[in-house]
């Protein structure tokens, strides 16, 4: 009887071998598509909820991260840190944050809001009591191309909160260990702009399952192809 299947020993170690791979990429995908979307899906709620008071304490501040807040205290008669970023409309600029003390002594880094990169002036921040709403942001985190912040220099590209509670000369236990973005209440136009909460969770683990699932897919049948072809050759 004639092999009608014959792709070699070799060939079919490597191809299961890669398959394996492939196959355990696809799964591994698909076991972060249900907490992505979950994550998403709570970011959404709590952005749309209605706000509730800024917690004294918070012993998990991630788990508090993009919900609506709001609280009183007193805002600091101290510089801002200007803090280079783009708006939502991708307008380059800079973000003003200040700190503002509650009434028991935590401090909470505000960002104001953005004004653009040719502002002659920044504008004024309030100085004294506030009440400010806004949602809650963690720390931000340096990318691989972003440039070191420079407090010397007050030159600065990542809102590291450690980094902005040092400058500002608080302890770690001084401040809260999130970011508070103040709501955009003013006339359209103004500045700084607020509310300026960008969310960007991308959930893509979908399309990277089916690619890796596909690729497997692929090899397998390139693999049955050629496996068949070499036998009818040798017969």
């Amino acid at each position: 009887m004639t092999a009608s299947f014959n792709p070699g020993r070799l060939l079919t170690a490597v191809v299961v071998l890669a398959s394996a791979v492939l196959i355990g990429l696809g799964t591994w995908q698909a076991q972060k598509i249900g907490p992505k979307t979950k994550l998403i899906n709570s970011i959404e709620q709590g952005l749309s909820a209605d706000p509730m008071v800024l917690p004294v304490h918070m012993d998990d501040p991630e788990a508090m991260a993009f919900r609506r807040m709001t609280f009183e205290g007193e805002a600091l008669d101290r510089s801002p840190v200007r803090l280079f970023g783009t708006n939502l409309a991708g307008q380059p600029g800079y973000y003003l944050y200040k700190p503002v003390v509650r009434e028991f002594g935590r401090v909470v880094l505000v960002n104001f809001g953005w004004v653009p990169m040719d502002a002659k002036r920044l504008p004024q921040l309030p100085v004294g009591k506030v009440s400010l709403s806004g949602v809650l942001v963690p720390s931000a985190t340096a990318g691989s191309f972003t440039p070191p912040n420079s407090p010397e220099t007050d030159t600065w590209f990542t809102a590291d909160v450690f980094e902005l509670a040092t400058h500002f000369g608080l302890g770690s236990k001084d401040f809260y260990h999130v970011r508070f973005f103040k709501d955009h209440v003013a006339d359209t136009g103004s500045l700084p702009l607020g509310g300026q909460v960008r969310v960007n969770i991308p959930n893509d683990h979908l399309e990277y399952m089916l690619t890796w699932y596909g690729i497997a897919a692929a090899l397998v049948g390139v693999y049955i192809v050629f496996g068949r072809k070499k036998a009818l050759e040798q017969a």
